[in-house]
């Protein structure tokens, strides 16, 4: 049984090593581009709050959906590295066995 898993550990490696550095480099960047996202949800913010003193809802509406996107975007990019560092590990558990 030993043996028949060997081919199958040798593909899995290369994979895992792949899969870890896109966790590594996929965190980073969705930590870095986390500030810039955040800053510019704030400035969203600053402006929807005054379109609101000046009573123009259809601004106040745009501005809530381009925050919901920028919301949507950060938790997918999130989602998508900790999804790949689960599968980085499930391959580490996998050539450990």
């Amino acid at each position: 049984m030993r043996f028949l898993k060997l081919p199958l550990k040798l593909l899995a490696l290369p994979l895992m090593l792949a899969l870890y550095t896109l966790h590594i480099i996929g965190k980073l960047a969705s930590n870095l581009s986390a500030y810039v996202v955040g800053l510019f949800m704030l400035v969203v913010l600053a402006c929807g709050i005054y379109q609101v003193c000046v009573r123009d809802w259809l601004n106040v509406a745009i501005l809530f959906g381009v925050e919901a996107v920028c919301v949507a975007l950060q938790f997918s990019a999130m989602l998508l590295v900790e999804l790949v560092g689960e599968w980085a590990g499930s391959l580490g558990v996998f050539l450990h066995s």
